[in-house]
C-alpha cells in the first residue's frame, strides 16, 4: 500500500489533481495484479514503482514553476521520468533543446544529457533529430515524431505513437496502444502486456521478424520468405535478414504494414 498512500499524498499536497490520482492508482493496481511467473515480465521496474515515486519526490519539484519554457544547448541524450501526464517530443532541424510544461518537474543537465523528471502535467520537448530519447513513465501518453536515434521507452499506463523515426526502438509497455512509422531502422523490439501494436514500414525493408502473442490476431502486408506461421507466432523474412524486429504481447494484436 505504500505507493497507494504516496499518490494520495500527492493529491492531498495538491501536486496532482483528482483525475491525475485515479490514473495513478489504477496503473499501480494493474502493476500489483500482472502474473509475475509469466512468460512475459514486463518492465521489471514496476514492482518497484513506490521507489520510482519516492525518488521523484525526493527532488524539489515545488522549487519548479509551472507553466514555464526553457531552453538549453543541444545534447546526446534525452531523458524523461514522469508519474503523471503527456509528453510529447518533436525533432526539428534546430540546434538548441526547448522544454515547455505546465506541472511540477525538476530539468538538469551534464555535458551529454538533459534529464526531465515530472510529477504531474504536460510536457513538450522540441530537439534536433539526431538525438537519443530515454523515457520511463507510469501514466500518460507518448508521442514522438521526426526522431533519428536510440529510443528506449518503458510505460505502464497510455498510449505510445512515434512517426518519421529512424534509428532503434526498445520498448516495454503494461497498458496502452502502440502506433509506430519507421523510415529505417537498426532493430525494434517490443515486449507488451496489453494494447494492440501496429508498425509502418518501407515497402524495401529489410528485415528479420518476430512476432508472438498469446490473445490476439497477427497481421503483415508482406511476403515474407522462410515463414513460420502458427495460431499465435509468425516468424520470417522480409527481402533480407539485414535487421531485427522482435514483438511480442501477452494480449494484443499485432500488425505489420506497408507505408502508403
Amino acid at each position: 500500500m505504500n505507493e497507494r498512500m504516496q499518490i494520495l499524498k500527492l493529491l492531498e499536497e495538491g501536486k496532482i489533481n483528482a483525475q491525475e490520482a485515479e490514473r495513478l492508482l489504477e496503473a499501480v493496481s494493474q502493476s500489483g495484479t500482472k502474473d509475475r511467473k509469466g512468460k512475459f515480465k514486463i518492465w521489471n521496474s514496476i514492482e518497484g514503482i513506490p521507489k520510482f515515486i519516492s525518488a521523484a519526490i525526493g527532488n524539489s519539484f515545488t522549487e519548479s514553476e509551472a507553466g514555464e519554457s526553457m531552453d538549453y544547448d543541444a545534447k546526446k541524450k534525452l531523458s524523461f521520468n514522469g508519474i503523471s501526464g503527456n509528453l510529447q517530443i518533436s525533432g526539428t532541424d534546430t540546434t538548441r533543446i526547448t522544454v515547455e510544461r505546465d506541472g511540477f518537474s525538476k530539468i538538469r543537465e551534464d555535458d551529454e544529457t538533459l534529464s526531465i523528471k515530472t510529477l504531474s502535467g504536460d510536457v513538450k520537448v522540441s530537439v534536433p533529430r539526431n538525438i537519443d530519447i530515454s523515457v520511463s513513465g507510469i501514466s500518460g501518453d507518448v508521442d514522438i515524431t521526426n526522431i533519428n536515434g536510440k529510443i528506449r521507452i518503458e510505460s505502464v499506463s497510455g498510449n505510445f505513437i512515434g512517426k518519421d523515426l529512424s534509428g532503434s526502438m526498445f520498448g516495454e509497455f503494461v497498458s496502452g496502444d502502440i502506433d509506430l512509422v519507421y523510415n529505417d531502422f537498426e532493430k525494434i523490439k517490443i515486449k507488451s502486456r496489453s494494447g494492440d501494436v501496429t508498425l509502418q514500414l518501407d515497402k524495401k525493408v529489410e528485415a528479420e521478424i518476430e512476432l508472438e502473442t498469446e490473445s490476439g490476431s497477427i497481421q503483415c502486408d508482406f511476403d515474407l520468405l522462410e515463414e513460420q506461421r502458427s495460431d499465435n507466432e509468425l516468424k520470417g523474412i522480409i527481402n533480407k535478414p539485414t535487421t531485427e524486429i522482435s514483438i511480442k504481447s501477452k494480449s494484443g494484436d499485432l500488425n505489420i504494414k506497408k507505408k502508403p
